[in-house]
């Protein structure tokens, strides 16, 4: 795959600042690159050729990230299959030659670890924002599981997709009336303060607007290994692992070009003025990186 300066200075920019602040010094610029390039262009393989000739982690893992994120980006945009399990490898390779501080990785508000992999937002209509998500039931113990189910029905300010890299995801999709008369359910907006980290999660809250509803869930969808599914900008839905001990992984995107919105809201208890928001700062990563790793290669040996 062909890369051309211009892109690859937005890919590399994009996917430095998903680090950890703290490493911002470490991490290489376009020119560590400048024998990769042929000319104005370069491709993945003269990239990835690189792997042998530097011993520096930080580069090497970028490295790994920038090929993955380019690999799925020119997949996705294209309509193409996106190979997960290729990019998933890269991108695990790349947390796991790094300290664990030196990723981001934090519990959203719906109880799945988020791992920032590539941010750009330079005009907000394109945003791009690809992450790792990962499930499991030992991250149950740092958040308020209540809750998480009480908050977990909710729309996306941008169209937002998911690709399935290991276990089961169960996706409900629901339709949400504003109702005249009082109802147990109202809708809440989120409100954020001061980020903890610019391109990760902020401590939030949800706010009832004191608009009561009726929700009915319009679908329930499985998705599997391979398989993805898409949520269209402002559109209810919740999802959850229904894997064993609920370890699953997916590789998800919010993508501003297929649609955004002004105001995404939450679904909540009408009989709560307010609540504050799952927000459980850097977890390591490393051990639940390894459980998915040993996950795929088990099934693909059944295979």
């Amino acid at each position: 795959m062909i890369i051309d300066i211009k892109e690859f200075e937005t890919l590399l920019h994009s996917i430095n600042r998903c680090y950890a602040k703290g490493i911002a010094d470490k991490l290489p610029r376009v020119s560590d690159f400048s024998n990769a390039f042929q000319g104005q262009k370069t491709d993945t393989n003269l990239l990835l050729n690189l792997l042998d000739h530097n011993s520096n982690i930080y580069f090497k893992s970028v490295l790994l990230r920038l090929v993955a994120i380019a690999e799925f980006r020119h997949s996705r945009d294209l309509g193409l299959k996106i190979d997960t399990s290729k990019v998933y490898s890269q991108i695990s390779k790349s947390i796991q030659i790094l300290p664990s501080d030196a990723t981001i990785s934090s519990i959203g508000s719906q109880g799945f670890l988020s791992i920032p992999l590539f941010r750009y937002d330079n005009d907000i209509a394109e945003l791009d924002f690809i992450r790792l998500h990962i499930w499991d039931n030992s991250l149950k113990k740092y958040i308020d599981n209540k809750i998480c189910e009480n908050f977990s029905i909710h729309t996306h300010t941008f169209h937002a997709e998911s690709w399935i890299v290991c276990g089961k995801i169960l996706n409900n999709r629901f339709k949400v009336e504003k109702s005249d008369t009082a109802s147990n359910y109202s809708l809440f907006i989120i409100a954020y303060n001061e980020s903890l980290n610019e391109v990760n999660q902020h401590t939030s809250s949800a706010n009832n607007t004191n608009t009561f509803v009726s929700v009915y869930r319009s679908s329930e969808e499985i998705y599997n290994k391979g398989d993805n599914y898409s949520i269209n900008a402002g559109d209810f839905h919740s999802s959850n692992s229904e894997e064993e001990n609920g370890l699953s992984a997916t590789l998800f995107c919010f993508n501003a070009q297929k649609g955004f919105v002004e105001q995404s809201y939450v679904v909540g208890p009408s009989d709560i003025a307010s609540s504050v928001i799952n927000r459980k700062m850097h977890i390591d990563p490393t051990g639940l990186i390894n459980r998915i790793n040993e996950k795929i290669k088990s099934n693909e040996r059944k295979t």
